[in-house]
């Protein structure tokens, strides 16, 4: 297989072979100082500015260059250059931003066809890149008509004495920038615009402003110029402006915001949950960004593969739907429009916790229907430790509360003992109902109380059937299920809380014990969807110990499901 630059090597071999001095038939300009190596590509002994005025259909180019000085530059420059043009039949003349399009046909980087590569930018006057695309007849080394820059196919290459000279099929089209296509975007995509727009603003650009004079206060005038700026990107080394960018947008509609925050709102009504909005569209915009350029095959797929945004999110491509029939190319990127949008589960569960003292909010028939016991006498509901905060006024405080079961005096050590527990959640008015489960994978910790000194075996069981089983896990010395001090795992605190953070402006050094998941029960924990439409459905956690090891009490804290990003 031959790449440009082999082809690009042959014909500089070629031009030796046949002696380059000798014209072709084929020189249809007739002009004694051209080398014809071949149809594909043209030397000639004279600078760039005079071939395209030796050509009588480069004459519209010609005048245009020579209105807007570009042959002055590039004389005062002394330096080689590539100029792309059209032929008078192709050409039209710019109704506005007339330099602006006229410099978009001039580089100051000399580049051969051998050098061209499938996604090479090219860095034009006008301060934004060409774009050049190759298709697979070009990768096999032809030129005409298979190299593309933008919107223009290569119609010749001409290489002159001061770089090369190539004619496209139509002037190059510069798309808009990212942060230009962004502030332009009509009212159908308004709720997108202004959530990008807002998280950013203009600043006075004081070293592109003119002082004009002085006012009454004796204060410097500038003819001002601002600028836009969002250190909200920035942060993550993504600025929207720069043509350094080579980034991928994904553009949700009114229509499509809408709907998926419908169908977040009804499903969490199902779950008996709820979850702001400002939350689902700090996702959506937090998702819609990619610091790469994603085809349409990678940004649509049917196989689960999950893409990360410049902010970490997770987008996963064979659950979105992105119509990739009509990319948007801007110079500094890509966008494809979102046709559906889904706001992940774990996005609209951040984590599952509660306690097991609401069992003192229970009626009497609720404490027996929710806390099957098997050789456990209820003792009582105890905070052991107070509640606190490791930053009062901005972490809310939280105390240690346990509930507590006795063994029975008749129990042996040996009969040991089982609960069966349904979690359940505080009404306002201090009653209690079960939680509903989405159908999903989680993961499960659980805490209880330092030195138990037995050793447990969890289980989940829907509808009396077990779903999931531990090993026997031992409850002893180790902190990890003290409470909620969960020590191994990561990822387990409230939302928004960064303990180091916590621990450095706040002083406390128990910082990190702040209301986390508690400690390990299981990696993965799938709940089924029992009822095949998606629904939530109760569960029950069963404790059993087959022995109490000559304990004779137990005490419980709490139990924690965190969405994993299998849950989407």
């Amino acid at each position: 297989m031959k790449t440009i630059r082999q082809y690009g090597l042959w014909l500089l071999a070629a031009c030796v072979a046949v002696a380059c001095s000798n014209l072709n038939d084929d020189d249809h300009y007739a002009n004694p100082d051209s080398n014809i190596t071949n149809n594909e590509l043209k030397i000639v002994e004279m600078s760039s500015q005079e071939y395209i005025k030796s050509r009588s259909d480069l004459s519209d180019m010609d005048g245009l260059f020579q209105k807007l000085g570009i042959y002055d530059e590039l004389n005062k420059k002394a330096q080689l250059s590539t100029l792309l043009v059209v032929t008078n039949d192709h050409f039209s003349t710019p109704a506005e931003k007339e330099d602006f399009v006229t410099r978009s046909h001039v580089s100051d980087i000399s580049i051969s066809p051998a050098n061209l590569e499938d996604g090479t930018r090219l860095m034009m006057w006008h301060g934004k890149y060409v774009n050049v695309s190759i298709d697979e007849a070009g990768k096999e080394g032809n030129i005409i008509d298979h190299i593309f820059f933008n919107n223009g196919a290569v119609k010749e290459v001409v290489k002159t004495s001061t770089g090369y000279v190539y004619v496209i099929s139509d002037m190059i089209q510069t798309p808009t920038s990212l942060y230009d296509f962004i502030n332009d975007l009509p009212d159908d995509y308004s709720i997108f615009r202004e959530m990008v727009l807002a998280s950013g603003g203009k600043e006075f650009d004081r070293i592109n402003s003119k002082a004009i004079g002085i006012n009454d206060q004796g204060n410097t005038v500038y003819d001002s110029v601002f600028i836009y700026r969002n250190t909200f990107f920035e942060a993550v080394n993504f600025d929207m402006n720069s043509e350094s960018l080579t980034a991928t947008m994904l553009l949700p509609s009114n229509a499509v915001i809408n709907a998926a925050l419908d169908d977040a709102h009804q499903r969490l009504d199902a779950w008996e949950m709820e979850r702001s909005d400002s939350i689902m569209k700090d996702w959506i915009l937090k998702s819609s960004f990619f610091n790469r350029r994603y085809t349409a095959e990678q940004i649509q797929t049917t196989e689960e593969q999950d893409l990360k945004s410049i902010f970490s999110t997770q987008w996963r491509t064979n659950v979105q739907r992105v119509d990739t029939s009509e990319p948007i190319e801007l110079s500094n990127g890509i966008v494809y429009k979102v046709s559906q949008l889904h706001l992940p589960n774990n996005l609209l569960m951040y984590r599952l916790k509660d306690y097991f003292y609401y069992f003192e909010n229970c009626t009497d028939e609720e404490k027996e229907r929710y806390f099957k016991r098997a050789n456990l006498n209820f003792k009582e509901c105890n905070t052991e430790v107070g509640a606190w905060s490791p930053l009062p006024g901005v972490w809310p405080l939280h105390e240690n509360r346990i509930i507590r079961f006795d063994k029975p005096s008749e129990v042996a050590d040996a009969d040991g003992f089982q609960l069966d527990f349904t979690p359940i959640k505080l009404n306002d008015d201090g009653s209690v109902r079960p939680w509903l489960f989405p159908p999903g994978a989680y993961r499960f910790a659980m805490g209880a109380v330092q030195n138990l000194g037995l050793d447990l075996v969890i289980s989940v069981l829907i509808d009396g059937v077990e779903i999931a089983k531990t090993q026997p896990i031992s409850f002893g010395t180790s902190t990890e299920f003290h409470y909620d001090r969960g020590t191994t795992l990561s990822n387990t605190h409230p939302e928004g809380y960064d303990a180091a953070y916590v621990r450095e402006v706040g002083g406390n050094s128990k910082a990190a014990n702040y209301d986390t998941d508690g400690g390990k029960i299981m990696d993965e924990l799938v709940i089924p969807d029992v009822k095949g439409d998606g629904s939530p459905v109760q569960i029950v956690i069963r404790i059993n110990c087959g022995n109490w090891a000559g304990k004779t009490n137990v005490k419980f804290h709490h139990w924690c499901l965190r969405p994993t990003t299998n849950n989407y």
